[in-house]
């Protein structure tokens, strides 16, 4: 799970610049399940490195076993606000995560991309 802390905001910081100078510390699984062959789903909370707050992150991704790559990721990170996205603080990290139960398709997701091709 390390390796999204880097990966993630490289990928987001080529459609939102703001993502140079921002990065994960980071990502905790309210939901892990392999979805296919070389596929999963990843959905809970990432800390900011910036200033320790959390927001919600989905990621599904598809694996390229004979490059050991990623063919294929969509992310979807922070919760849309009134002034950009929502930044909860850390300390109130267990109750956020379990918050966010049954909710991945029901929140107004600030950063969504899609990077690759799925095979």
């Amino acid at each position: 799970m390390s390796a999204f802390n880097y990966f993630i905001p490289e990928v987001l910081a080529e459609l939102y610049p703001e993502w140079t100078s921002d990065a994960l510390d980071d990502v905790i699984p309210l939901v892990a399940e392999r979805t296919g062959e070389w596929e999963a789903v990843f959905f809970g909370i990432s800390w900011l490195i910036g200033d320790q707050s959390i927001v919600p992150t989905y990621i599904q991704l598809q694996i390229d076993s004979g490059f050991d790559r990623v063919n294929w990721l969509e992310c979807r990170i922070g919760e849309r606000g009134p002034q950009g996205m929502l930044r909860r603080p850390g300390s109130s990290f267990d109750k956020q995560l379990y918050l966010l139960q049954g909710r991945e398709d029901q929140i107004d997701w600030a950063y969504h991309v899609t990077y690759g091709e799925k095979s």
